[in-house]
């Protein structure tokens, strides 16, 4: 009889002890302070917090992948071009902002194919201001620098707001909030594209645009290996180049 109560007594402390340890271990991990070395995670999403518990970084799969945010609001991935077929990173700043990201994709379609990859960072409260880009369908394809400027008066969740309200609506309605947005780009509430350098169509090449998104200058290696610096007209006429154009 006493071994069996010295037994019980033993087992419970034991009991007690294990309990103990578990409470300290998931105090430990809640506490933020728990460290881990994996050889393999399989997951469809991970989520770098900031100081704040908001998200800095999300990694995840075309299906779990984040939509824009901006100013508190997280809106739908179908209002960014292309995004619901997209896997990669997005990155946040600590107010909850989209800053950027690297996002990528390779589909068949038909008897070719449709290939992007796709880095950039942006404008504070805006859109990208500088890209790394690779556009390929099979057919034309396309990859290099650019660099864009974005008004800073103009937030970009009034063109978010304006792309969800346009997805919503049908009819008469998408027409004329289609040629709202037209008119806020005229007005340069979209930003324009500054500088190209990269690759099209094994054309090497430079361009700089004006500040209506023009192509003015283009300097270029083709795919015959001829090279040449253009000028052009805010029409887009040729007014220089080098070798001199000859009269025909």
């Amino acid at each position: 009889m006493v071994d069996l109560e010295r037994r019980v007594r033993i087992l419970t402390l034991c009991t007690a002890a294990s309990v103990a340890c578990t409470l300290i271990l998931a105090a430990y991990v809640l506490s933020g302070r728990a460290h881990g070395r994996f050889a393999q995670i399989d997951a469809a999403r991970i989520n770098i917090v900031g100081t704040n518990g908001k998200p800095v970084l999300a990694l995840a799969n075309r299906e779990r992948i984040p939509g824009p945010s901006m100013n508190g609001t997280d809106y739908p991935r179908d209002v960014s071009d292309g995004r619901e077929f997209m896997s990669g990173m997005i990155f946040f700043n600590e107010e909850g902002d989209e800053v950027g990201g690297l996002i990528y994709a390779g589909i068949p379609r038909g008897d070719g194919y449709s290939a992007v990859g796709h880095l950039s960072f942006d404008q504070w409260k805006q859109n990208q201001v500088v890209a790394l880009q690779y556009n390929d369908n099979g057919t034309a394809r396309r990859a290099g620098l650019g660099v864009w400027d974005r008004p800073t008066v103009v937030s970009m969740n009034q063109q978010l707001d304006l792309t969800v309200r346009m997805l919503e609506a049908d009819g008469g309605e998408r027409e004329a909030l289609r040629a709202e947005a037209e008119a806020a780009r005229a007005r340069g509430e979209y930003g324009v594209q500054r500088l190209f350098v990269g690759s099209r169509d094994r054309d090497a090449q430079v361009q700089l645009l004006d500040t209506r998104g023009r192509e003015r200058v283009r300097l270029y290696v083709d795919a015959d290996d001829e090279a040449r610096l253009e000028f052009l007209d805010e029409a887009g006429e040729l007014v220089a180049a080098y070798p001199p154009v000859e009269d025909e």
